[in-house]
């Protein structure tokens, strides 16, 4: 079991689009914490800082990218040179959602009932390996997903503590049967009770119906231990991030 938490995560609004995205450091080399946390540091500062009529894939690519150079230049200066990180991010504007991811962390869509994994895992021949990460010093092409999300769905990013433990079905299970914070206490739960073995990290989107013309757009959050509930006018966002059980 890991001693600290390697697993760090975004959510931020601008613009009227949203950014979701998890981060896993990479066990076996120190630094991974470091590796993670400027990642998505990198990630939401470059993405937001594109032109806003750059289409969503473009920016959430290069932005990607960028965070590459960033972690090597943490890993550099905090003398971890081999750290490096997981990334998975999601830009959503409107029903327009694009996905992006580097390793085996995840994205999920759940709807009517059932989960379809997005992302492909980025995974070697031996276990726990990973062939494309934030940290590589050959430079990074994340692969790009778009989709077109509809009413009563809901996108799943997490890290592979929840993954090992909770197959594709029981999130699917969990996410549909009740609101977004039983949902991701479901999922963590699951994932500790079978083990624990990591971090893990679950953000939960759930578009909502448009606010009424004329409203302003709410950005909430509150802070309780180790829980994060972020509202906004276009959706609610819950994010749980806390160590195993020892």
């Amino acid at each position: 079991m890991r001693e600290g938490n390697e697993d760090r995560y975004v959510v931020r609004e601008e613009r009227s689009t949203v950014l979701l995205a998890v981060a896993d450091g990479v066990a076996g080399e120190a630094g991974g914490e470091i590796a993670a946390q400027a990642a998505v540091t990198e990630l939401a500062e470059r993405f937001f800082a594109a032109p806003r009529d750059r289409a969503l894939g473009d920016a959430l690519a290069e932005a990607a990218r960028e965070a590459n150079g960033a972690v090597l230049r943490a890993a550099k200066d905090s003398g971890n040179p081999g750290a490096a990180s997981t990334l998975v991010a999601a830009a959503i504007r409107g029903d327009e959602a694009v996905i992006a991811n580097l390793g085996d962390s995840r994205a999920y869509l759940v709807r009517t009932g059932a989960s379809r994994q997005i992302t492909e895992d980025h995974s070697g021949d031996s276990a726990n390996a990973i062939t494309r990460f934030v940290g590589d010093e050959r430079g990074v092409q994340p692969d790009v997903y778009a989709e077109t999300l509809a009413a009563g769905d809901r996108l799943v990013l997490c890290s592979d503590g929840l993954t090992r433990h909770v197959a594709d079905e029981e999130i699917a299970a969990a996410v549909s049967a009740g609101g977004p914070q039983a949902a991701v206490d479901r999922l963590v739960d699951l994932a500790l009770v079978r083990g624990g073995e990591d971090n893990v990290t679950v953000v939960l989107y759930a578009p909502r119906d448009r606010p009424a013309r004329g409203s302003r757009g709410l950005f909430v959050f509150g802070i309780v231990v180790a829980f994060v509930v972020i509202l906004t006018a276009a959706a609610i966002a819950l994010v749980l991030s806390f160590p195993p059980t020892r």
